[in-house]
């Protein structure tokens, strides 16, 4: 393509701004002589149009050298001299009275879809009733037969869906307190919390689905229905030497049986650990057996069936909606980009709620509306500043520095995890204390919260000294606190897994030379469970005890030293990281965990409620303001990265690692996918044969071929379309130079009659005198 060619397309492109800026500048002659041609021949005003110029000096451009110009449609004809100046203005007037013919007369079905159509329009509601009662009195025909039949169950659908939103509303959860932070902290901060409240009722949702497929069977079979099982301590004993499935079964039954708990502070450590008569109950994978039960005839329940398969409809329910919601915002995000021109007009002109009829939801919408035009500016500002040669040298030395000191913290407190989850490992092996036993139980996710909470402040102050942008730096803080919170669980995960898989001989429940766990699935679910409740309880102890009395001191005391130390900035990016890091631990911990998604639920409840009094009481308004498609962007995109992560690391994890010999309902098999294979071993022959044909050769070909068909169409039309909205915007644009023209030729119009008026006036006052 040659540079001609290429700027051509460049300026077809262009769609706004240069479909006709020149007819803003253009100066149109004759203004006095054109009025009286226009009077003569009305249909030579349409040649001056500026959408009419436009098009005749494309033909020019498209024919090279031919040049031509537009003329009138149509010319009148002239009858005489007496009749030719009225003649066309008469025929102009009658075509215009006549019907449209080409329009279908209005009926009710029309009338209704106009009444629906004012129910959206931004304007009052005293001029939606004005307009709504004068489509009502005007004429219509009645539809009759099928079509009447056909537009009342269209209404009544329409009705009932309007009638269904109204009641689903009214149970809308934390409506009045949305509302209250949009207020306070704009839209972009309400994503936030509409996020968090998709959370809540993706694990409510996950929740009752696993309780329904694998806790209530489970529970009703092995406790009512299952009996006592045999007791073999006596021929297994206590010895970790024994190479039966049903050996390790007993002896690991046997560590972990107590008696039957009382309320007492042991009670409660328990419940707070997760050890002791909280790991025999059905929060934890070891209380599930490898078992199958008959209902009847009707079909055979498998519990490690049910297992596998409500671990994955969880995980796929959660990459479903994931998808949907990262696919809705990309789309919201595009039509921005698309109509960034009119950012500030949407939300001057039809930004505000006209159902608002009380005085504290009104200011309410006026800060949101405050705050979103904010976001607008502060986007639009320039993002970097002029520096000379030395600074830049400067910046980029300081930035070396500090990014080599991050790392260097990162590594060290990585390090430091390592040695406290082994040292700790050690010491718990040798008698302790009750009280330091459960200090050395929460010695490692204690650690893990500690440098999760001190590093990203640390971070912060290192990014006053590296002089970046306000979006460098929201960007920079997300990366480096992503770093420190994925290194540090990599390093547990990994000292985990060098902990279980260490060699083991095969008359070994578990290995003895690392001290493996009995039954290891428990032991990751107990270290999740209690890093879940560490990094909850602290989050609980910072908003309460530090940044709660830091607003007090910004609030009720102006002393400098109190504004610069205790002023908190809300932090958009923080509080995402923060809510996706519990949900991180709640996918690794969900296999481990049955109950894991419950303790999501409670977990993401309390931080509704923590990030909202946090919002509104404790941070200050930010001078970054997140929009709210960029913020649900920002949130979508880390929670699908997040969950990619997880499930990888879940897969792997299962598909390297042999179940535990000693519990679970994998104990004894070489890998948990060993239960799908021998599934569809069972299943009728025709399904085979069906997924045989399915995904042979044959099938697959045409398939791809009428799939890639399909795709080019649907590309072919999304091309035809961007065109065509190309066109029609730059339509709209010429529309509006026509009007303005029209308008200009109307007022000079409007003056000449003025002044001829006034010029017989005078004429006939002198005549006056005159006689």
């Amino acid at each position: 393509m040659s540079e001609s060619e290429r700027k051509k397309r460049s300026q077809c492109i262009d769609v706004w701004e240069e479909a006709g800026s020149e007819f803003y500048q253009e100066s149109y002659p004759g203004m006095e002589a054109d009025l009286e041609a226009f009077q003569k021949n009305p249909n030579k005003l349409s040649t001056l149009l500026p959408s009419n110029k436009t098009r005749t000096a494309r033909k020019k451009i498209n024919n090279g050298t031919v040049c031509y110009q537009a003329t009138a449609t149509l010319k009148p004809v002239e009858y005489g001299t007496l009749c030719q100046n009225t003649m066309g203005c008469n025929n102009e007037i009658q075509i215009s009275l006549m019907p449209d013919l080409s329009e279908n007369l209005s009926n009710e079905e029309l009338v209704w879809e106009e009444i629906m159509k004012i129910k959206t329009m931004p304007i009052s509601m005293a001029h939606k009733k004005e307009l709504k009662a004068k489509l009502k009195s005007a004429d219509a025909f009645r539809l009759q037969g099928f079509q009447q039949l056909k537009w009342q169950k269209r209404k009544f659908c329409n009705c009932l869906k309007t009638k269904w939103l109204e009641f689903y509303n009214k149970f809308h959860l934390w409506s009045s307190s949305l509302k209250k932070i949009e207020g306070h902290c704009g839209a972009g901060v309400v994503e936030f919390f509409l996020f968090i409240k998709l959370l809540i009722f993706l694990n409510a949702f996950t929740m009752v689905v696993v309780f329904i497929v694998l806790i209530l069977p489970s529970v009703y079979w092995v406790e009512l229905k299952g009996g006592i099982a045999p007791d073999l301590w006596n021929e297994c004993g206590s010895s970790n030497e024994s190479a039966s499935i049903e050996c390790c079964s007993a002896i690991y039954e046997n560590t972990t049986r107590v008696a039957r708990p009382r309320v007492t502070i042991h009670y409660v450590m328990d419940i707070i650990q997760g050890t002791g008569w909280v790991e025999t109950t059905p929060m934890y994978y070891s209380y599930y057996p490898n078992q199958q039960f008959s209902v009847g005839k009707l079909f055979t329940y498998h519990i490690p069936l049910a297992y596998i398969v409500s671990t994955i409809s969880y995980f796929l329910l959660f990459f479903l909606i994931i998808v949907r919601k990262s696919i809705k915002g990309f789309k919201q995000r595009m039509v921005e980009t698309q109509v960034q021109y009119y950012l500030y007009s949407n939300s001057i002109f039809i930004g505000w709620d006209f159902c608002i009829n009380n005085k504290i939801p009104a200011i309410l919408k006026q800060k949101a509306i405050f705050n979103e035009l904010r976001s607008f500016l502060i986007a639009d500002r320039p993002k970097f500043e002029n520096r000379n040669r030395s600074k830049q040298v400067n910046i980029i030395i300081i930035r070396l520095l500090i990014s080599f000191l991050v790392i260097a913290l990162i590594g060290s407190a990585c390090f430091s995890v390592y040695l406290i989850f082994y040292y700790s490992i050690k010491l718990l092996q040798r008698e302790q204390t009750f009280m330091w036993a459960f200090l050395l139980e929460f010695a490692t996710p204690v650690a893990i919260t500690f440098y999760n909470i001190v590093l990203p402040i640390i971070f912060d102050v290192f990014l006053k000294f590296e002089n970046r942008s306000m979006y460098q730096e929201t960007r920079l803080c997300i990366l480096r606190i992503i770093c420190v919170r994925l290194s540090l669980l990599v390093v547990l995960l990994g000292s985990i897994y060098k902990l279980i898989n260490c060699v083991r001989e095969k008359s070994q429940c578990a290995s003895a030379l690392c001290n493996s766990p009995l039954c290891w699935e428990t032991y990751v679910g107990k270290i999740m469970y209690k890093l879940l409740i560490v990094d909850v309880a602290c989050k609980i102890g910072i908003t309460i005890l530090i940044s709660c009395p830091r607003s007090i001191l910004v609030r009720h005391f102006k002393n400098n030293l109190f504004q610069v130390m205790s002023n908190q900035e809300l932090n958009l990016a923080k509080h995402v990281l923060d809510v996706i890091y519990i949900q991180i631990i709640v996918w690794l911990g969900s296999f481990y965990v049955a109950l894991m998604p419950a303790l999501g639920l409670v977990s993401m409840v309390i931080m509704f409620y923590i990030k909202r009094f946090s919002c509104i009481v404790n941070y200050s308004l930010a001078q970054k303001v997140y929009s709210p498609s960029r913020a649900h962007t920002m949130i979508m995109s880390m929670l699908l990265m997040s969950y990619v992560l997880c499930v990888t690391t879940w897969l792997a994890v299962v598909s390297k690692i042999t179940p535990s010999r000693s519990c679970g309902p994998f104990k004894g098999l070489p890998s948990i996918w060993r239960v799908l294979i021998d599934f569809i071993r069972t299943i009728p022959p025709w399904t085979i044969t069906c997924y045989e044909i399915l995904f042979s050769v044959n099938f697959v070909v045409p398939l791809i071929f009428i799939l890639s068909c399909i795709v080019y169409y649907y590309h072919t039309v999304m091309g035809s379309n961007k065109k065509m909205i190309v066109v029609l915007r730059k339509q709209l644009v010429l529309e509006g130079h026509d009007k303005q023209f029209l308008l200009n030729r109307l007022s000079a119009f409007i003056k000449q009659q003025d002044r001829r008026r006034k010029a017989t006036e005078n004429n006939g006052e002198i005549d006056v005198l005159l006689s």
